[in-house]
């Protein structure tokens, strides 16, 4: 899948999902629960090449997924 809609789609994820402190970790769930894992690969490969472009929120889904994966 395109990682410019996966983008795309976190970030309208990260919109609607309220702020709190575990925003990350519901994000995280989201995309575990409804993303297949190369979906999320994509994705967290397109966050690590260019962290700048996304939030703090996204980078730390990211970092939060690939610790579940290594675990």
């Amino acid at each position: 899948m395109d990682v410019t809609i996966l983008t795309r789609m976190a970030e309208q994820i990260e919109l609607n999902i309220p702020v709190h402190e575990d925003t990350y970790l519901r994000i995280s769930e989201h995309l575990v629960k409804f993303w297949t894992p190369q979906m999320r690969t994509d994705f967290y490969q397109q966050v690590t090449k260019n962290r700048k472009d996304f939030s703090a929120t996204l980078n730390k889904v990211v970092d939060e997924l690939r610790a579940k994966a290594n675990a």
